[in-house]
């Protein structure tokens, strides 16, 4: 890599990365974040971090343009005034995908969309791998991209993209590109959803074969000689297509649901997404692909803080879908359970619309249990179908579902919003839901 005068901005999970990539290539950085200093204790657990300038707190356009090089992490909105003064100064602003991309020789395949990105490119993997094939799931699923970068025996890679990694991102080739839905989310930092559908279509650019939704416009592409490739819940025109229970592909390609470990609509659809994304890889027939599909998702088990069943006491099932941090994953989780649900939301908004949640929650839902700061704003969404209850800490709620809930009823955690009002992330928030639930079954 090309060495030159470099601030790494941000210094989380992805900045992280960064640092180490940087240092294992041998380049000069510096180091910006928003924390006044950087802690003792990251420093010696990172030794790359040692030496290095570091600029804490607020940082201004003159800092930003004293250098050639932005490496941001996708947690800081770049679309600023500093930013926009250090791209008008010529310094080249990109994130650490596009570090990724520059220095990957192994083939991509790459996954965006609101809500299902971590399930369908867990099953991906696990679908190549049943090939034999050698797959590392990278990005915004876990294991930073450039991180994955270290194993030198990886086959292909299946990447996970958020819309603020895309808008740095420029050079990315993938072999396959998919965005698999596009709801309301984000929209604090978007001057609207056609404008974040806009990022997330940037995935197709310079992909071999492009894979689509097609009961959602927003995710269709304006091809550039690229392969398509369209799955759809509801149309049997598409390539892929759901027949009842069955999963059916091209060339009567038809797969049983049932060997699926994980439940619900939504995980139909995402399998619908994965096969198809894997066969426009693969380039095998029906014939070879319909074992290898069937060992694939019958392998897959389900992620933690996606619908993860915690437990089943007294006859009610307790679910964590803390991921589900938009009203579309809220719908789809409601959507997925078994009998009535007892749904515990709320949290940080952004900026969403909540009334969509009003027709899943006057269908399935016996009560609705909010906290956070968006609690009154859902309230006033979802009516007075059913019950609300209004409470101050998870552990609250945890006690309100269980005086609520009766036997063959579904408790699901799936918050609708982020978690930042009252925990880290959404994986704290999950643990904590799950630790007070099983406290209470024990």
């Amino acid at each position: 890599m090309e060495s030159k005068r470099t601030l790494v901005v941000g210094v989380g999970v992805s900045g992280l990365s960064v640092v180490r990539y940087l240092a294992r290539n041998d380049n000069s950085f510096d180091l910006a974040d928003q924390q006044p200093a950087m802690s003792p204790e990251l420093v010696k657990r990172e030794p790359a971090l040692q030496g290095r300038a570091y600029y804490g707190g607020h940082w201004d356009a003159d800092l930003l343009r004293g250098y050639q090089q932005l490496i941001v992490s996708p947690g800081v909105p770049t679309r600023t005034k500093v930013f926009d003064s250090a791209r008008a100064a010529g310094v080249e602003v990109i994130g650490d995908v596009e570090l990724f991309a520059r220095a990957v020789g192994k083939p991509v395949l790459a996954v965006t969309g609101s809500n299902g990105k971590s399930t369908v490119v867990s099953m991906i993997g696990c679908i190549l791998r049943a090939v034999g094939l050698r797959v590392a799931v990278i990005g915004n699923v876990g294991l930073a991209c450039l991180d994955g970068l270290d194993d030198d025996n990886t086959d292909v890679y299946v990447l996970e993209l958020s819309s603020f990694q895309l808008e740095t991102t420029q050079s990315l080739r993938p072999e396959v590109s998919c965005v698999l839905n596009v709801c309301e989310d984000h929209l604090d930092r978007y001057e609207g959803i056609e404008d974040y559908a806009a990022v997330k279509r940037t995935i197709y650019r310079g992909a071999r074969c492009i894979v689509f939704n097609g009961d959602d416009s927003r995710t269709e592409p304006s091809p550039d000689g690229q392969a398509l490739t369209c799955f759809s819940a509801t149309s049997s025109d598409a390539q892929w297509c759901l027949s009842g229970q069955w999963l059916c592909g091209p060339d009567s390609l038809k797969i049983d649901s049932s060997i699926m470990k994980v439940a619900g609509g939504h995980n139909r659809i995402n399998a619908l997404a994965a096969m198809a994304i894997c066969t426009a890889y693969l380039k095998r027939s029906a014939a070879e692909l319909k074992q290898v599909f069937i060992d694939g998702l019958s392998g897959f088990t389900g992620l933690p803080h996606r619908s993860e069943l915690i437990c089943v006491d007294e006859g009610v099932s307790w679910f964590n879908d803390s991921k589900g941090t938009n009203v579309g994953a809220c719908i789809s989780a409601i959507e997925g359970m078994k009998g009535p649900v007892v749904l515990i939301a709320g949290g940080r908004g952004k900026k969403a619309d909540y009334t969509p949640m009003k027709h899943a929650v006057a269908e399935k839902c016996r009560a609705v249990i909010l906290i956070g700061e968006d609690a009154d704003k859902i309230s006033q969404a979802i009516g007075d179908d059913v019950s609300v209850f209004f409470e101050q800490s998870m552990h609250d709620a945890v006690i309100r579902a269980r005086q609520v809930a009766v036997s063959g009823d579904s408790v699901l955690l799936s918050p609708a919003c982020s978690s930042f009002d009252m925990f880290d992330n959404f994986e704290v928030r999950g643990n904590v839901f799950s630790e007070e639930v099983r406290k209470l079954c024990a």
